[in-house]
């Protein structure tokens, strides 16, 4: 007599730190769109995927998801990864998150920690500020 398991065993497509990888630039690309439209009409927001490869206000993306807290963070980059063009990887990240979200948070973290590793910390001011970035500060100031 053969006994069914319990579960079904599945191998992943890829390894989870690829899906952490792919899961953190859709995030940034989400939110990029997200500052570039602004804030959407009748509650209806559609992310241009014309811009997936080169995200539109990377650097300031970063930045505001450095300033959330972690858990925000990552749903922020499932999110992402859920809204890119269909790369054929969605439907194995959607049956990784009830089940593998523990091992998920961490290869979202550590693959975090390894990109804002290379970054310049902007939340510490500079002892000589730049004349460009002042320039920049003023144009982005609202109007008095």
């Amino acid at each position: 007599m053969t006994i069914r398991p319990f579960y079904e065993p599945r191998v992943l497509e890829m390894r989870l730190e690829k899906y952490a990888k792919i899961a953190i630039d859709g995030g940034i690309w989400l939110l990029g769109e997200l500052l570039a439209q602004g804030l959407p009409v009748n509650n209806v927001f559609v992310p241009d995927t014309t811009y997936v490869f080169r995200p539109r206000h990377e650097d300031t993306s970063i930045t505001e998801l450095c300033r959330v807290n972690e858990d925000l963070r990552h749903r922020i980059f499932v999110a992402g990864f859920l809204q890119l063009p269909d790369n054929g990887a969605q439907a194995t990240f959607q049956r990784l998150l009830p089940t593998h979200t523990e091992m998920l948070n961490d290869a979202l973290r550590v693959d975090w920690r390894r990109r804002t590793g290379k970054m310049i910390n902007l939340s510490k001011p500079r002892a000589v500020p730049s004349t460009v970035a002042n320039e920049l500060l003023h144009k982005l100031a609202p109007p008095r």
